[in-house]
């Protein structure tokens, strides 16, 4: 379960976000409501949650104050920032301090499921890189190399924007990933989009394209090449597989 904290002063929001919560499929427990800086900032020591979700604008403070506050407390987890305001500065500063997603008010039901859809997928895929791969022992640059590409492995990632992020040079970092990872940079994002793509070809409502689409690839049909050098299957005998399995375990 992923440990989810609430900061919000507006009741209605408040109680909409809490429907929207029982309404989805599982997979999120709250473990505190905050409606002001102080208390959310109370919250947050006592209960050090997976995903941190709060408005921008809260009495005693912000929400960027707040996640300022928890980034210098060494915090890395997610946080989805929430305005009412369509604020350029705000999303600036968000992103800045590592945002995982900027959504603004009124946030429907689909936009807050997209939102926790993407938070399960980068935290399932985060796992999934630290049992694969992931070790203590790398450089710092690998690490945070490692991290970008779980954060952005949806979007447009290459090799000169993640080496410049990580403070290293291009050719350093592919050097390094290939000396330390035993894989080139790019093969470790294909084979990064094609894990998460296993957990979402779980879900019999997404087609392949979806799929493509929400991992990061350029189309279905470049998806199921990637997908089946490294998996030896197509996405599609994948979910085939993954169905019958579950109606055996039923």
């Amino acid at each position: 379960m992923i440990r989810l904290m609430i900061v919000e002063d507006e009741q209605g929001a408040l109680n909409r976000y809490k429907q929207y919560l029982q309404q989805y499929q599982g997979g999120f427990t709250v473990v505190a409501f905050a409606m002001n800086y102080q208390e959310a900032l109370d919250q947050f020591i006592k209960t050090q949650p997976d995903l941190i979700f709060t408005d921008v604008v809260i009495p005693g403070g912000s929400g960027l104050q707040f996640i300022e506050k928890i980034r210098s407390l060494g915090y890395t987890g997610l946080v989805v920032v929430v305005s009412g305001y369509d604020n350029f500065l705000y999303a600036q500063k968000a992103v800045k301090l590592g945002a995982f997603d900027y959504l603004l008010k009124p946030i429907f039901r689909k936009d807050y499921f997209a939102m926790l859809d993407k938070v399960k997928s980068t935290i399932s895929g985060s796992s999934i890189v630290k049992n694969d791969f992931y070790s203590e022992k790398f450089p710092s640059y690998i690490q945070k190399a490692m991290k970008i590409v779980e954060r952005n492995y949806e979007s447009d990632i290459t090799l000169d924007k993640v080496a410049e992020e990580a403070g290293v040079s291009s050719a350093y970092l592919s050097m390094s990933f290939s000396k330390y990872v035993h894989m080139t940079f790019i093969n470790f994002v294909r084979y990064y989009r094609v894990k998460v793509s296993c957990l979402l070809l779980q879900d019999m409502n997404l087609t392949l394209s979806d799929v493509a689409e929400k991992v990061g690839f350029c189309d279905a049909s470049y998806l199921t090449r990637c997908f089946k050098k490294i998996k030896g299957i197509t996405p599609g005998k994948y979910r085939c597989n993954f169905r019958e399995n579950q109606q055996k375990a039923q």
